[in-house]
């Protein structure tokens, strides 16, 4: 199987805010998820995905039955860093606005995996600009309205959220015709908003689109550097040329190896789990299990070894927060990072942190 044979998901935190506002608009939501088969359940689930055609199906229907031709907007109005994980981690810490975006577009399948971000540098709809664009892959074209001005309206509310970061913002397009309803986007935005355009698009200031922001965090960025570039996992196999006649055999790598390389990058995500990991080796969960089995290892013995190794270092090499350091290893509170410190290391990660700093680590 490879991964244009697979069904896109995306993350089930993207419909934050869908019940309230169907419930504003007089509309029950439950016949509509019904519909089409999304357990209301796991809208309440951080780390659930569901597949994306169905969602951007939902939206549209929604859409459609409430007569608001808006409503990816205002879901988008309850949503903020936190519906993008480690993305948002990105958005809120990143030295600047370009950098932000290289991180967050290469990344991008994390939040769901027909997303796509091009940067248009210069912009060509607006002068002195820099255009993000916001692209939908697989998913057919009459299905993706709702879907863009949701994830265009979070992104956006994410880059406000964090000053200057959001005055930096000029500017945005949609690839549709908006009607009457046009009024309501510019009131969202408070900006120009230009309609049937290419893409659905946040047009940034070129000045300072390379210019540092004052209240960056160089140690937390660079951690999600290193958590998300260095460590992403390089394709497992490669083509061989059609002049080669006679290629050099590599030895198969373990199955341990393999889920570490895809697992690593993942560490402090709602993806770092068993299933997701093996859908990005294209195998079945159980086939991993099976074959983690036959090493003497498992899929959690392997995440603790990494997330371990990862603790270690960012508590000796870096002066981040141990709440920042909990978010980037995915422990859902400060204390299950100080329990894990002591399992491992047989000390709480204050005492790590100072014995680092005594022996001029870091």
């Amino acid at each position: 199987m490879s991964f244009k044979d697979m069904t896109h998901v995306i993350r089930a935190t993207s419909l934050t805010g869908y019940r309230e506002v169907m419930r504003e608009l007089g509309v029950s939501p439950s016949p509509l998820l019904a519909q089409f088969a999304i357990d209301a359940a796991l809208l309440d689930d951080a780390d659930a995905l569901l597949p994306m055609e169905s969602v951007c199906g939902l939206l549209e229907a929604s859409s459609r039955a409430t007569r608001c031709p808006d409503l990816g907007l205002r879901i988008a109005r309850h949503q903020d860093h936190d519906q993008l994980g480690v993305l948002g981690l990105v958005m809120k810490s990143a030295s600047t606005p370009a950098e932000a975006c290289s991180i967050v577009s290469r990344f991008i399948f994390v939040q769901g995996t027909a997303f796509r971000i091009e940067v248009q540098e210069p912009g060509l709809l607006v002068p002195d600009t820099v255009s993000v664009n916001f692209l939908i892959v697989g998913i057919a074209e009459g299905l993706q309205r709702q879907t863009l001005e949701l994830t265009l309206g979070t992104s956006f509310q994410a880059g406000q959220q964090r000053d200057p970061f959001g005055k930096k913002i000029k500017a945005v397009s949609l690839p549709h015709s908006l009607g009457g309803a046009i009024g309501r986007y510019r009131d969202f935005f408070g900006l120009p908003v230009y309609e049937n355009q290419p893409h659905a698009a946040l047009h940034c200031d070129a000045a300072g689109w390379h210019m540092p922001i004052a209240d960056a965090v160089p140690e937390v960025s660079q951690m999600i550097k290193e958590h998300l570039e260095r460590n992403f996992p390089a394709p497992l196999q490669h083509p061989v040329p059609h002049h080669v006649q006679h290629p050099v055999l590599r030895p198969v790598p373990r199955m341990s190896d393999r889920v570490r390389v895809a697992l690593r990058p993942l560490i402090g995500t709602p993806q770092a789990n068993r299933d997701d990991v093996a859908r990005v080796l294209a195998i079945h969960p159980r086939t991993l299990h099976r074959q983690l089995l036959a090493e003497g290892t498992s899929f959690q013995q392997i995440k603790d070894t990494i997330r371990k190794e990862l603790a270690l270092k960012y508590l000796t090499e870096t002066n981040a927060t141990l709440a920042q350091l909990s978010v980037l290893l995915g422990f859902p509170e400060q204390s299950a990072l100080s329990r894990a410190c002591r399992k491992w290391f047989d000390m709480p990660p204050t005492h790590i942190r100072n014995r680092g700093k005594a022996a001029g680590v870091g």
